[in-house]
This record gives structure tokens, sequence and C-alpha cells, in this order.
């Protein structure tokens, strides 16, 4: 049994590629933000073309690609018909209906609540999918019907730069509407009963209460968020030393955590490989890694992981070399068979960019350098690892988030060795804590296990530097890198091998000129529905408003993550307001309506409204 999970490839093989490629391009197509009319006649005429031409055998093979093409384009076009017809339906006034709830999260002191909505309107029964938010007192369950009365609203996105994209991130869910609702406004009907499902999240809630019990407060935070997937006690604090460190993936049970427990299976497994052959070996992980998944509540991330490495364990079965890129591929058209949408879910093209560049550039990486010492090797072999899975992840993370940790590919090195042993107390605590004599000794451990790593993101997020903030990238760059760094390690001669470092360094060089150009660009910003001015000039910026700081908090964070910027908030005094700036004179007028006014003493300085 092969110890480690990535295994020797002897060759690429890219045959599934050229199937998987065109059918993504189909579901990017088919998006109702790209959708036009012009757009739907193109690919009814291209359907029929690809049908002639696979009738002729000289081309197949290209109506075979084309066929790809317009299924991704008609699979998606029928899977995202339902979410389109809930988001045309609007609502002036509240209604009465019933709502069954179909996954809660707490949220603070609230409960989330994501279900279906069945309600009449002009006498016509209809439904919406709803998300509702109401006290966490008292508490409700997916097995119970709920009579609400409510005013649903559309989720739509805000319009200023590097707003988050919830109306995607809750279309990827299912949502279209959200409320909120207090204790009068509904009262439970109906109770279902119970299955075996229900009981294993009865389980998965007893397993948090023995956290929550035994464990510190933040210990227990930490616990639940890494085994079962809870992130409703993590603070701030904890939350920004995770995101200056690049281990945010820690939080969210998902590839990260599905391919550490498989590694750490592979190793105890190999202890009984005189009784226990490779077949019997592979079946034992796929199984305890489909119970997990189970137990964590079958997310859509822990769905698409454990479906994802399942294939790859199993494509070993035959015991030949069996390209793990061709799994990879295989295993992420089956997912997107089954929901169009992950395509445009940022931890989908995350986990198996990552997994891409493991199976391209680990081997090359690690065999750059070979150490006597077993102990530096294996830390060699650590590092080779993530630096190969960053190879492709980092122009992503750039492009979504704007910004990069800047120690993660240290800090990640000794974080995830800490992680892996958490995840393995942890899984077994509940066993360690039903024995007298291990139950304190487990206790200590998993505390000071948390605490070290804890104390590790402290002082990697505290560090000078820890942050680079304010990547504004275009998708070309990240295709740009994507293909240069497959050229710099896979180039068949030296000249292609040139073209991709020249690649890279007119990567850097563009990423170079457009921070150099924001940290000396000036603009004026007005976002009309915070009711929001925003003066910047480089790296400082000035914020004015009618409500408190605490409002705007989560806009703050956001702008000073895109503009890489420190904000200084003054709020408006009431009356007349004349503020003077290098360029230009603004004149604010807070009364029972807020007016604005500015005069400009050249065009750099007109003001962007949002």
């Amino acid at each position: 049994m092969n110890t480690p999970f990535v295994p020797e490839v002897p060759q690429f093989q890219w045959h599934f590629t050229w199937l998987l490629l065109p059918y993504m391009l189909g579901i990017y197509a088919a998006d109702y933000r790209n959708f036009t009319e012009y757009t739907l006649f193109f690919f009814s005429l291209l359907t029929f073309c690809s049908l002639m031409l696979i009738i002729f055998k000289s081309t197949r093979q290209f109506g075979l690609l084309f066929s790809f093409l317009v299924f991704g384009f008609w699979s998606f076009r029928i899977y995202q018909g339902p979410f389109c017809t809930d988001q045309k339906q609007t609502f002036n006034r509240e209604v009465i209906g019933y709502f069954t709830p179909h996954s809660i999260e707490k949220k603070q002191n609230l409960q989330s609540a994501i279900g279906r909505f069945y309600y009449r309107q002009n006498n016509i029964s209809k439904s919406v999918s709803l998300q509702i938010y109401i006290d966490s007192k008292p508490k409700i369950n997916t097995k119970q019907v709920i009579a609400i009365r409510c005013k649903p609203r559309v989720i739509s996105n805000e319009s200023y730069p590097g707003a988050f994209d919830q109306s995607r991130y809750f279309e990827l869910k299912g949502v279209s509407h959200r409320a909120a609702i207090d204790d009068k406004q509904f009262r439970i009907l109906d109770t279902i009963p119970s299955d075996n499902i229900s009981r294993l999240f009865k389980f998965k809630n007893k397993l948090s209460k023995l956290f929550n019990k035994t464990l510190s407060r933040r210990s227990a935070a930490i616990c639940r968020a890494l085994i079962l997937g809870e992130r409703d006690g993590i603070d701030a604090q904890i939350r920004s030393y995770f995101l200056a460190t690049g281990s945010m993936h820690i939080l969210a049970v998902s590839g990260m955590h599905i391919g550490l427990l498989i590694g750490v299976l592979l190793q105890i497994l190999e202890l009984f490989s005189q009784w226990l052959n490779r077949r019997n070996a592979l079946i034992v992980v796929v199984s305890f890694v489909w119970c997990y998944a189970i137990l964590t509540g079958l997310s859509a991330s822990v769905l698409r992981s454990s479906f994802m490495f399942s294939i790859l364990l199993l494509s070993q079965f035959s015991g030949r070399q069996i390209s793990q890129l061709n799994a990879l591929f295989f295993s992420a058209f089956c997912l997107l068979l089954y929901n169009p949408l992950y395509l445009f879910d940022l931890g989908f093209q995350l986990s198996y960019t990552a997994m891409l560049g493991i199976y391209l550039f680990y081997n090359p990486i690690k065999s750059s350098f070979l150490f006597r010492w077993r102990l530096i090797q294996y830390i060699w072999e650590g590092i080779a690892l993530s630096i190969s899975a960053t190879i492709t992840t980092l122009p992503l993370c750039l492009y979504h988030f704007h910004l990069y940790p800047n120690y993660a590919q240290i800090a990640n090195v000794c974080l995830m060795s800490l992680s892996s042993f958490i995840l393995v107390v942890g899984m077994c605590y509940p066993f360690f804590q039903s024995l007298p004599f291990l139950e304190r000794i487990s206790t200590y451990i998993l505390e000071t296990a948390i605490e070290w790593m804890l104390g590790i993101m402290r002082i990697f997020s505290e560090a000078p530097g820890a942050l680079a903030k304010g990547f504004v990238l275009p998708f070309w760059w990240v295709l740009t890198c994507w293909i240069a760094g497959y050229f710099i390690f896979h180039g068949k001669n030296r000249a292609q091998r040139l073209g991709a470092q020249l690649m890279i360094f007119f990567c850097i060089l563009y990423m170079t000129q457009q921070r150099y150009y924001k940290a000396r660009a000036m603009e004026f910003s007005f976002y009309q529905k915070e009711k929001l001015l925003l003066y910047r000039k480089g790296s400082k910026a000035l914020v004015f408003g009618l409500y408190p700081k605490e409002k705007y908090a989560f806009l703050f964070s956001t702008l000073e993550l895109y503009h890489n910027c420190t904000i200084v908030y003054k709020p408006i005094k009431k009356g007349r307001n004349r503020l003077v700036f290098d360029e230009a004179v603004l004149e604010m007028n807070h009364q029972s309506l807020f007016e604005l006014q500015i005069r400009a003493q050249n065009q750099s300085s007109k003001m962007k409204v949002y």
C-alpha cells in the first residue's frame, strides 16, 4: 500500500480534459448573468451543427467536443431555471404561509434557516426559496413545519468595488429571497418524525455539547469548527489570525480535512499491511471518509471533497499506474453533472486547482532537493506539497480575495501538522472521554495543541507585513500565470521554459504596476445606499457618513482590503459641512435629507457613484 496520498505518475494523460473544458465553457455561457437572446440562438444552431458533425466519421471528434459544449449549456439552463423563476417573484407586502427548513445555523443571537416558503397570492398557490432570520429562542429544527408572516426580499449584490457576491453565494445554496421575522411572526405547526439521518445529526449535537462542556470556550469553538464544521463560536480575533496566516480553509470542513484524514488513515493502516491488503485498505478509508462526511452534515464542500477523493482512491484498485489527472477530471465532471453551479463555487475551484497543482508540480519540486536527514527531508516534502498547491491557487486567491498572507507557506508547514493532530485527537475524543484514566489526559493534550496552533498564528499574524492587500487583477492574468507555471516545469524545450519565465515576469510587472498606480491614485466615491462619502489618496482614506461607525464595519473592512488603505471615519454634523481637499471642495447639507455637491478643479477628480 502506498502511504503518500500523491502517487508517482509516470506520464500525464489529459484525455478527459478535452471533454471537461468544453462542458465547463457551456456552463459559463448558460449563466443568466451572461445570457442574451443571441446566446440562445447561437447554441441552438451549434446543437444542430454538432449533431451533423457526429454523423460523419471524419468530423466525429469535433462533433463530440461541440456536443459536450452544448450539453453543458443546456444542462445548466435547465438546472438554473427554477432559481430564475424564484428570483422574479416580488413582494409588495407581508404574506402568510408555511415554511419547511432544510438547514439551520446559529448566527450569534439569531438562527438562520434555509428552506421553502409556501404561500397563496391572488388565489394561486406559490412557493419560493427563502432564508429567514429569527431569534435564538425558541430553537427550531429541520423536522418542523413553521407558519410565518413575512415580506421576502430578493437577495441582491451591492454595487461598490470589492463587494461580496452574496447573490451568487446564496444561489449556490438555492436561495433567492431572505426575510427577518420576530417571535410574533411565526408559530410551529407540526413536527415530522425523525429518521436515521436525523439521529446522526443528534450524535453530532452530542459531540458539540461534549466539546463545550470539557474544553475552554475558545478551544471548544476551534474543535467544533475544525471537526464538525460549526463556526458560530469563532470570534473576530481568531478569524483574523486564520486570515493573516492563509489558513481559513482549516475552519471549513472541506478538501483539506478530508485529505488530512485520508493521509492519517493510510499511515495507520500501513502498520497492518501484513494482514490488510491494498484493496481492502482503500475500501476501509473510503468508508470512513463517507461516515465522517455524513457526521459533518454532508455540506456541499464535504460532499464535493469526499466524492473527489473517493474517485482518486478507488482509481487505484486495478494496481496499475492509472492517470490520477484523468481520475481528477472525471470526478470534476461528475460533480458538475450533479450540480453545474459548483463551477462558480470558490471552494470547488480552489479544491481542484490545489489538487491539479500537486499532481503537476509536487514531484519536480520535491526532487529538486534531497536531504540525508530523514526529518529535514520530511519537512521539505511538506514545504514542496504546500508550494505545489500554491502555484495554482495563488493567482485565484489574488483574483477573488485581493490579498495574500506573506507568511502563509511557513505558517502552513506548522499548522498542517498541528491541525491534522487536532483532527485525529478530536475525532477520538468521545472515546477517550469514556475512559476514566484518559479523560483528563486527552483534554489537556487537545487544549495544549489548540493553544500551540493559535500561538503560531498569533506570531505570524502580528509580524510586520503579514498581509499584502489591494490586488485587483483581471481573470486573463490568472490564466497567464497558470499556463506559465505549467511550461516552467513541463516545457518540452528551453524555448518554452524561457517563454514561460517571461510570461511570469510580465505578470509580476503588471501586478506591480497596478499596485503602484493604486497607491498614488486619488478618488471620490459616494455610496448611495449607505449615505457614505469616501475620499482616498493613496493608502489613506477619509470617510464621511451619517450613522455611527459600527454600522459601516463590514463595508470599511471591504474597502480597506480592496483599496489597501487605512480609513479614518468622521460623522457628518447637522447643518452645512464644507470640506476642502487638494483638488476639490465638497459642500454637504445634512438636514432631513442628505444632499451633496462637489466642485472639482480638474476632470480627474470626478466623483464615482455606487
